[in-house]
């Protein structure tokens, strides 16, 4: 049986720092790298194999196509692998008043950042075994309602409050669930999350912007550590902290051992 690890948004931002690291460092015979844009898996993948002789499977596929993940159901059904690790880094956000943002975009951003990483994360499950482990790329913008961010924030309170809680489901089988809360990053993302014909990337970046790198170390260092939830710099903590996440996360303890009585 193969040992996998999949990664999805993987050819760009997180994703892909995150597939180069995981194939460094993790026992895996082979990595399944999901996202749009095929030329960038193509590179990715020959990059991988070349400098750490992983088999690198290119997948393109649009995750907004709310029948992409049927697709890596049928593959995974055809393989049966053990899956080490699942990433799921795919996602994007956009900046502005709601009622006056595109709204099929807005929708697929929620297929994208929710029902996208639901699907993944349900579908791979199956095919997970004691010591497997998932990562969920969520966000700051989790933490409480965000004006101006309105769905972008929802989606990734979704994120946070599904993967906190399977955190806690998996527990008793030996999987590790990792939410990750970053706030601004350095990457594509301020990109496409613009407002009005601005990017909002300047607004951030001379005090609050975090490298890629700087980011991608603290979430394998979290992950290998078995940590529930990582913050990725002390505002991000003092943010969580003010909003009332400790309490939340009190809250899942709670309610899982009344579940377990």
């Amino acid at each position: 049986m193969k040992n996998i690890a999949i990664v999805t948004g993987a050819s760009s931002g997180l994703g892909r720092k995150l597939a180069i690291q995981i194939s460094k460092i993790c026992n895996i015979d082979e990595i399944w790298l999901i996202a749009r844009r095929k030329n960038r898996l193509i590179e990715l993948g020959n990059s991988i194999y070349k400098n750490f002789g992983v088999n690198a499977v290119v997948i393109p596929t649009d995750l907004a196509d709310v029948n992409s993940v049927s697709r890596i159901y049928e593959r995974l059904e055809r393989v049966k692998p053990n899956i080490k690790i699942l990433v799921n880094a795919s996602g994007f956000g956009m900046v502005g008043e709601s009622e006056l943002l595109d709204r099929k975009s807005q929708a697929d951003m929620i297929i994208v950042n929710c029902l996208s990483l639901f699907n993944m994360t349900n579908t791979c499950v199956k095919y997970m075994s004691s010591g497997s482990g998932i990562i969920q790329i969520s966000s700051a913008a989790s933490f409480c309602p965000q004006p101006y961010f309105a769905v972008y924030g929802a989606t990734k309170s979704f994120v946070f409050s599904y993967s906190v809680a399977l955190s806690k489901e998996l527990k008793s089988k030996n999987i590790h669930v990792l939410t990750v809360c970053p706030g601004p990053v350095d990457t594509e993302f301020f990109d496409v999350a613009t407002r009005d014909e601005n990017s909002i990337k300047d607004i951030f970046k001379k005090q609050f912007m975090q490298k890629e790198d700087e980011v991608v170390d603290k979430i394998i260092k979290a992950y290998l550590k078995r940590k529930t939830i990582l913050n990725t710099n002390i505002l991000m903590s003092c943010i969580s902290l003010f909003s009332g996440v400790p309490q939340r996360v009190l809250a899942a303890n709670i309610i899982c051992k009344i579940y377990n009585r």
